[in-house]
């Protein structure tokens, strides 16, 4: 399987032969967070001085506010940056968590659809989400936001699904013998709710 060509993360990371990608999601997808942050800053600033020419105003208030937006911005950081995926030639790998960790697993024979969505605001900077909808009764439904190279990521995945399929002798409708595949209107509908939780 051809790995992704040089896959640019925020830092350097390391591919090892058989890897398709390796890394945490682009900061980037905190975008939306951080400027509302900036904002919500700037008001609160604005309405101190404001206060002030009304009347005394306590100096802890606004430094209480800014610290809880500070604190929100360093957490939504570290969520991104505690979590890792690893795809190799046979699974889906991901690793979260700042003090506990969760790790899940899929295997790619499983997945029945691979489809990566572009945001407006996430394109210029070539990241996006890949949305992985599969055969696994209990997780349905894989996220992986902020891939640098989705669209290629997604074709990947999909050559990698079929061909592990029909290595092991499974077309899309025996895999998961327990699961029926995943009606079209489910790929729809899943696609127009991970669109809408990307709108800024």
């Amino acid at each position: 399987m051809n790995q992704l060509a040089h896959i640019d993360r925020d830092r350097p990371v390391a591919i090892a032969p058989g890897v398709i990608f390796s890394g945490p999601p682009s900061q980037i997808v905190n975008l939306p967070s951080y400027i509302k942050r900036g904002v919500g800053a700037i008001a609160v600033f604005a309405a101190y001085l404001y206060a002030l020419t009304r009347r005394p105003a306590p100096w802890f208030a606004p430094v209480v506010a800014l610290l809880t937006i500070a604190v929100g911005v360093v957490v939504a950081y570290l969520r991104t940056a505690y979590t890792e995926t690893i795809i190799d030639a046979a699974r889906i790998t991901c690793r979260q968590g700042i003090l506990s960790r969760q790790v899940q697993s899929l295997e790619l024979f499983r997945i029945e659809d691979a489809t990566s969505l572009h945001p407006w605001w996430q394109r210029p900077f070539g990241i996006g989400t890949v949305l992985v909808l599969t055969s696994d009764s209990k997780n349905p439904q894989w996220r992986l936001p902020g891939m640098r190279g989705a669209e290629q990521l997604r074709g990947e995945l999909n050559r990698a699904a079929i061909a592990l399929r029909d290595a092991k002798g499974h077309s899309r409708s025996q895999h998961g013998s327990a699961v029926k595949p995943i009606a079209a209107w489910h790929r729809k509908a899943a696609v127009a709710i991970a669109k809408s939780r990307m709108e800024l």
